[in-house]
């Protein structure tokens, strides 16, 4: 079977790895629409549409059409992006909690509004697409979208240790339920600590755990090819299969079953790490 569409992702340059997991194109290959899921996540994307616009379908089946050069910041909710063979892209993927570091206006402003790198960034963004759509290769795209990323980080570069620790600790220990006793560890209140996560991170500290888990909780049985999803669940901390199937159908609007079928396999871009590859360079 023909893959719905197809991905290759590149490694950023090294002074964005601390905030970048990957570069990756995306281009469609069905006849007809096919709907990739993008799911709630942790990180963002940025994203530039360079052939056909891509429109994203909610739930209630409301069409969205994103501009063509926009900030995909997906928090509470799950959309299905029609794809098919007129579109291409190049997105910047985001780690977890490092759109911040690139970014004028405060996160909660980009959750769930797509905002338009044009009116976001201004005359540099306006020069940036300009430039990718006059680009002779993808090596030259890339390495554009890597001098305006640097461009950013240099202006917009929000260093906070206590966040950094947060979201690392948030993200990849399982064993934090108590978010309370976390926040007295850290050196503050929880009220503190909420508000100061929520400045920097747009989301509170408990949807952020929620959101992580169940990344990666797929992410692994994805990687290693699970079938037998349930003990890895129980593992990442739900309390029982009705636990997970609720935060699948929350997240990602389906049942495990669904969401791991060899035939959605190819559409996960949005919870393949790039280090899930083993590759050095691109996968």
């Amino acid at each position: 079977m023909d893959a719905l569409f197809k991905k290759t992702s590149y490694l950023p340059p090294l002074p964005l790895r601390p905030f970048v997991d990957r570069f990756w194109t995306g281009e469609g290959a069905a006849a007809d629409y096919a709907q990739p899921t993008m799911a709630a996540g942790t990180g963002a994307e940025m994203i530039f549409q360079l052939k056909a616009p891509m429109t994203l379908v909610t739930r209630e089946n409301t069409v969205y059409t994103p501009p063509l050069q926009a900030i995909y910041c997906i928090r509470h909710r799950h959309y299905h992006a029609r794809i098919n063979h007129t579109h291409y892209f190049i997105a910047v993927r985001f780690k977890a909690g490092a759109l911040r570091h690139f970014c004028p206006t405060p996160i909660a402003d980009s959750i769930e509004q797509f905002p338009d790198i044009y009116k976001l960034y201004g005359d540099e963004g306006k020069r940036l697409t300009t430039q990718l759509h006059s680009c002779t290769g993808l090596s030259q795209q890339l390495a554009l979208i890597s001098d305006f990323l640097l461009l950013l980080l240099h202006k917009y570069h929000r260093p906070h240790t206590l966040v950094d620790e947060a979201v690392k600790q948030l993200y990849y220990n399982r064993e934090i339920p108590d978010l309370v006793a976390f926040s007295d560890r850290l050196g503050k209140s929880y009220r503190q600590f909420e508000r100061l996560f929520v400045n920097n991170i747009g989301t509170t500290p408990k949807s952020f755990q929620q959101t992580a888990r169940l990344n990666n909780t797929l992410k692994y049985l994805l990687t290693h090819q699970v079938k037998d999803y349930l003990p890895v669940a129980f593992d990442f901390g739900y309390y029982d299969q009705s636990h997970f199937i609720r935060a699948c159908r929350r997240f990602y609007g389906a049942r495990p079953g669904v969401i791991l079928s060899p035939a959605r396999l190819d559409q996960h871009c949005y919870l393949s790490s790039f280090s899930a590859s083993g590759s050095d360079d691109k996968k």
